[in-house]
């Protein structure tokens, strides 16, 4: 059972690296550079509104968060524990960093590697046959499914297109138009 997380997290992880490497290398001139613009500003502020409303939501009861985490059968209680009341914490830093510009790529980052810790877990949770609510939300938190892994994939694009329109800036190959 572990092996087959292990090489999910390894997928997943080798997926994600893969892919910022094709948007490093995907050429910018045949988007508008204000499109794209507009795109990393759409793509920083949605995942920082989402992170927000999520934090918001475990914050309100940080010991049913907690709950909800050592539900995964991942970590031990006292991990679940620290996660309830840390993880919110580090999800409203992350999220208020993209949302100021101040460092925000370290924001996009954490968000970004949170997101594929949290589609790890999903995954682990299916693989066992565990029946919980993914507790991403609090109380609004839907069951534990492929489609939650797909809308976590998708936000963690949204991570990293930010920081993929950064690395053309920093290396010169931002369209001049």
């Amino acid at each position: 059972m572990l092996t087959s997380i292990l090489v999910f997290l390894a997928i997943t992880a080798v997926a994600a690296g893969v892919g910022y490497a094709f948007l490093v290398r995907l050429p910018a001139s045949r988007i508008p550079p204000k499109t794209m613009r507009y795109l990393e500003w759409i793509c920083r502020y949605a995942l920082a509104l989402i992170f927000l409303f999520a934090a918001w939501e475990k914050l309100q009861n940080p010991y049913a968060f907690a709950s909800d985490t050592y539900a995964y059968r991942a970590v031990p209680p006292s991990w679940a524990t620290i996660t309830g009341i840390a993880l919110p914490a580090i999800e409203v830093l992350a999220a208020g960093a993209l949302m100021t510009g101040l460092f925000w790529r370290g924001g996009a980052v954490v968000l970004g590697g949170l997101l594929v810790i949290f589609i790890a877990a999903l995954f682990q949770a299916i693989l066992r046959g565990i029946d919980i609510n993914c507790g991403c939300f609090g109380k609004e938190s839907n069951p534990v499914s492929f489609r939650l892994i797909a809308e976590d994939e998708l936000l963690l694009l949204c991570a990293l297109f930010p920081l993929w329109i950064d690395h053309l800036r920093r290396t010169g190959r931002w369209p001049r138009r």
